[in-house]
């Protein structure tokens, strides 16, 4: 897992820049840690086997001269005085030490990752012949040639460049003292990597820089001006490594267990990083859709008339032989639901009196239309106090195949209906409104116009996210390891896998994505998030949560008090709707609802500008919030005033925490009963797909 100090991590902000603040072609360059993953030894490894050959079996090599460069850690002197006194078996050694053998499985995600990357531009100082051997659409370039890398680059093609040659070609290897003298001095090999740096963004993997002689001997080349450009330059190194030159930006993690393979993640996500930076720029972004005139708005993101969400489904689609497997829905269980006395309809209050237009999805109008009741719903819809909003299609995880243990994160368009015997159409707008909506009797031809004007009223964001945004967004969103550790998610599982037993929390991410998309297209100044996923949206888009909400200054306004359940004194007391009506449109009613627009703490910077849940950057100033109140008292019936309040537990973002500690509580409970049911054993491989042995992966991630 990648190791940061939340806000203040320059690995974080790192590994952020990589994924979305690419504007070069990414070279990806490979060292000496890579080729470990494959088996073959590193340069002290190497250094010692050899020494040790060379001091039994040549009379001419100087023992303590060698044992001295060995011990000072000095490999190219070693190697030099190896290949001075006996060049045939030095190079026998470097042959066998670096024969093809069967790639490992971490080296085997290795080639998978750079196989999803297209085009991919390598660069490697490893000797082996791995790569050309398993990744067949780059083009192998090698020292000799090159200056054909910038050639490549300018075509768009991918390619792999040998920059200390091949096993297959030992003369062309840089080992020695002496062949690190010749690079320095090859003027067009030093001028083609200048350019390379200066014209794009490297990635570092698995190569220490400081650890090795290479920057070294090629910062002291011919040419003044710096090696590594303009940047921005990327690498992934173990945490508490040394330091780095200042243009390259470090992307730490943590060695536990001590393989290096959490480095393999930010390799994994360089095929995201387009695509996701495409989808933030477009998904959130309210380009063609027509905004409301109005100071401030909110977004219902979550109603829960009854304190329990909808249990998420399963469901299996099949296409000639192939059936796949499709889970939906965010599927909380009463253990992961703890509202403390949770009201739908404060919600709701709080929504008409401190804004000036509340959203909710099209999926929420029955449920709101039974809380408030036809008669106050059609007044706050004629003053267009509340309106609706079409969402994007639903995240779904997809499996290859029933009871496959890892699926990808994908969607699934509801509100359909069929159509012939084998297609599907999609419901209309009015449609799904009158299948929520039952008018009273005889008010059927009334109810008809209104609901054709409710329609015409709804922004159908439908076409938000096109095809893939969300599932690129969200997997964006994963390369984050706060995400990843508020879910329980290994280092170790690879980019895009969603292994089964975290398919819920995946969903759940997905959907704050998606409520995000949606606040950014109405322009929302606020939105209503509950049972974890408020936290989530706090460390995935950097949301602002506050610690003053705005539901306090609506209680205060409404009963003098900060903590009443608006919602319960409703259901006593329906009439005082009438009052909140009123006041919205006295100067009181607009001077309080600008005071909170003022005070929402907007997050520049992050994708999610929206306030979750309302908190406010500060409390609302005295005499707003008296005026406010003078002003709402004055409208009710004095029995109100003597009405039983119930105290509101708004804040459900306080308790966050627990309730993604219940999250992960429940994913290791299902990920347990599917190893027992699999047979997986503590040191078997993962089931994620990491290859690690699953206590250090997935089970080490839930415990």
């Amino acid at each position: 897992m990648f190791c940061e100090d939340l806000e203040t991590s320059q690995s974080l902000s790192a590994l952020e820049s990589l994924i979305v603040g690419r504007s070069r072609p990414l070279v990806v360059w490979l060292g000496a840690g890579t080729s470990a993953w494959a088996g073959y030894p590193l340069w002290g490894q190497l250094a010692s086997q050899m020494h040790q050959r060379f001091a039994r079996e040549v009379g001419t090599y100087g023992k303590e001269d060698a044992s001295s460069l060995l011990a000072e850690g000095a490999y190219p002197k070693l190697f030099e005085e190896m290949k001075t006194s006996d060049s045939t078996l030095y190079f026998s050694l470097l042959t066998t030490a670096f024969a093809p053998r069967q790639p490992t499985p971490v080296y085997e995600r290795l080639l998978r990752a750079l196989d999803r990357i297209e085009p991919a531009y390598i660069l490697t100082t490893n000797v082996d012949e791995s790569l050309e051997r398993n990744l067949s659409r780059p083009e192998v370039v090698q020292r000799s040639n090159v200056e054909r890398l910038f050639q490549l680059l300018g075509q768009g093609k991918g390619f792999i460049g040998k920059l200390h040659g091949s096993i297959s070609a030992v003369e062309t290897m840089v080992f020695s003292a002496r062949d690190y003298d010749e690079v320095r001095t090859d003027i067009p090999f030093v001028n083609a990597l200048r350019s390379v740096f200066a014209d794009c963004s490297v990635l570092f993997v698995g190569y220490g820089l400081q650890d090795t002689h290479v920057i070294a001997a090629l910062e002291r080349g011919p040419e003044t001006h710096p090696l590594f450009g303009t940047g921005p330059h990327f690498i992934v190194m173990p945490e508490g490594s040394s330091d780095v030159p200042a243009n390259v930006k470090r992307i730490s993690y943590r060695v536990d267990p001590a393989d290096h393979r959490s480095a393999l993640l930010a390799l994994e996500a360089v095929p995201h990083m387009q695509a996701y930076q495409d989808a933030a720029m477009t998904g959130l972004r309210g380009a063609g859709i027509e905004q409301p005139n109005r100071d401030s708005v909110y977004f219902l993101g979550e109603l829960l008339p009854s304190g329990k969400p909808t249990a998420s489904q399963m469901v299996t689609a099949s296409s000639g032989s192939e059936t796949r497997e499709f889970i939906l829905g965010e599927g909380y269980v009463d253990d992961e639901i703890v509202l403390h006395d949770y009201s739908a309809l404060h919600d709701v209050v709080v929504g008409l009196i401190c804004f000036d237009v509340t959203y909710l999805s099209i999926d929420h109008l029955g449920a709101l239309y039974g809380m408030l009741g036809p008669l106050w719903f059609w007044r706050f819809l004629e003053v267009e106090a509340i309106r609706l909003i079409v969402p994007p299609d639903q995240p779904a995880v997809v499996f290859p195949a029933p009871g496959a243990l890892v699926g990808e994160i994908g969607t699934i368009k509801l509100g359909s209906q069929p159509n012939t015997g084998e297609s599907f159409r999609e419901r209309t707008v009015a449609e799904r409104i009158r299948r929520q909506l039952t008018p009273l009797p005889g008010q059927e031809k009334a109810a008809e116009r209104q609901m054709e004007r409710l329609a015409s009223m709804s922004i159908d964001l439908t076409h938000a996210l096109t095809s893939g945004q969300l599932e690129q967004m969200t997997c964006g969103s994963l390369v984050n390891p706060s995400v990843r550790r508020l879910l329980g998610i290994s280092g170790g599982t690879p980019m895009g896998a969603v292994p089964r037993w975290l398919t819920l929390p995946v969903l759940r991410l997905a959907g704050v994505i998606r409520r995000a998309v949606i606040c950014q297209h109405i322009d929302a100044r606020a939105t209503r998030m509950l049972l974890g996923s408020e936290m989530l949206a706090s460390v995935a888009f950097s949301a602002s949560g506050g610690s003053t909400w705005a539901d306090e200054a609506a209680s205060y306004a409404l009963t003098g008090r900060f903590n009443s359940n608006l919602g319960a004194l409703v259901e006593q007391q329906p009439e005082l709707l009438e009052g909140v009506l009123h006041f919205r449109d006295s100067a009181s009613g607009n001077s309080f609802r600008r005071e909170i627009a003022e005070q929402l703490a907007k997050n520049e910077g992050g994708h999610m500008v929206a306030a979750v849940n309302s908190g406010l950057r500060a409390s609302i100033p005295t005499s707003v919030l008296q005026q406010a109140r003078d002003e709402l008292s004055g409208l009710f019936m004095p029995r109100a005033r003597g009405a039983i309040l119930r105290p509101a537990f708004w804040g459900d973002i306080r308790n966050g925490e627990a309730r993604m500690v219940a999250w992960r509580s429940r994913s290791r409970d299902l990920l347990n009963a599917l190893r027992h049911h699999h047979g997986v054993d503590p040191y078997d491989s993962c089931p994620c797909g990491s290859r690690e042995q699953f206590t250090f992966c997935c089970d080490a991630a839930l415990r």
